[in-house]
């Protein structure tokens, strides 16, 4: 069985010249994260990203999510446990972030 990794290149091989080169950067199911990677690796994204018409943030975006949900896998359930309460912390202060973002107020000027 293939990973998801090897599955992705055959998928920017076969859809070679097809679509758009972008993806979803705006939705709310989406975050942007800025990372270093090796100049060397990024070369390597950047004509990755270049010989199959892709964006070059979106195709980081792609592989840094194969590459976190495999590492993710590999974590003891004790410790993913420990992980969930604490990303369901993080979830609730953003809510709560985001509520006060969206009041209403009828009577501002």
């Amino acid at each position: 069985m293939k990973t998801k990794i090897p599955q992705l290149i055959e998928k920017l091989c076969d859809e070679k010249h097809a679509g758009s080169a972008h993806c979803d950067v705006a939705s709310s199911q989406v975050r942007l994260v800025n990372i270093p990677i090796p100049i060397h690796l990024f070369h390597e994204l950047e004509t990755i990203a270049s010989e199959y018409n892709r964006d070059l943030n979106c195709l980081a975006g792609d592989f840094l999510t194969l590459a976190l949900e495999e590492a993710i896998e590999h974590i003891p359930m004790q410790e993913k446990a420990h992980l969930h309460n604490v990303m369901h912390s993080h979830e609730h202060v953003e809510a709560e972030l985001q509520k006060q973002h969206c009041n209403y107020d009828a009577g501002g000027s």
